[in-house]
């Protein structure tokens, strides 16, 4: 359904339209029409320029999460994290359409749709459109510190890196082979001897190993700990 868009795209794109296609196959009626319409623009660049490069995958994450109300209709979140024992919806809010859309009648129903997500046992957590483009490194540091703080650093160790490591990782993992040093200096925009310093770090977690070198270690390959990662 989504895949025929493909061709021609990166691994983020790729992977994106896969989780986009895994849902869709589950979906029928309203939950598959919103799951095409109401994923727009906005939540794709949340999907893609946020949460990927702070996670790294989109395993827990749903797009137009169907969700029954107690008027016997349904909600439907923006990106919900299922993931026990926490439910956490990240919604995207684009302030010229809310200015512009905004009445009483939709003012009232926003807020009795998150009082009841809350009441349910949701977290309610918002990004302005704003936000997620003119910032986004903060918008992922608040993701991996609030997933942090409610499952752990035990449950979260795959995902507590650095962006600069998280890119290592991705590097590492398009590549499927010994690396040097300087083939991550351009994706990251840094000079040798601190790409060498983040290398020594994802070596010290077991998830690169020195490939050839001893003294001075001239490449480098995934390691034991990488799979938990991906």
């Amino acid at each position: 359904m989504f895949s025929r868009f493909r061709g021609g795209f990166g691994v983020v794109e790729e992977q994106y339209l896969r989780w986009l296609d895994k849902q869709a196959k589950n979906r029928t009626g309203e939950a598959l029409r919103r799951l095409k319409v109401g994923h727009g623009r906005n939540e794709k660049l949340f999907a893609q320029n946020i949460w990927w490069p702070a996670i790294g995958n989109f395993d827990y994450l749903h797009a137009e999460y169907e969700v029954a109300n107690f008027r016997d209709g349904s909600y439907y979140l923006d990106h919900a994290y299922v993931r026990p024992p926490y439910l956490i919806d990240w919604e995207v809010d684009d302030f010229s359409s809310h200015a512009k859309n905004v009445s009483r009648r939709s003012f009232d129903y926003e807020r009795d749709r998150q009082n009841q997500l809350v009441a349910d046992g949701w977290k309610v957590i918002r990004f302005t459109l704003d936000a997620i483009t003119e910032r986004p490194r903060q918008c992922q540091q608040f993701i991996l510190q609030m997933l942090g703080k409610l499952y752990g650093n035990g449950l979260m160790e795959p995902y507590l890196l650095t962006l600069e490591q998280r890119e290592i990782m991705r590097v590492a993992s398009v590549l499927r082979r010994p690396f040097t040093p300087t083939e991550i200096c351009v994706p990251l925009g840094v000079h040798a001897q601190y790409a060498r310093k983040l290398l020594h770090e994802l070596v010290e977690k077991e998830l690169l190993v020195p490939a050839s070198g001893s003294a001075r270690v001239r490449t480098y390959v995934l390691g034991p700990k990488a799979n938990r990662w991906r």
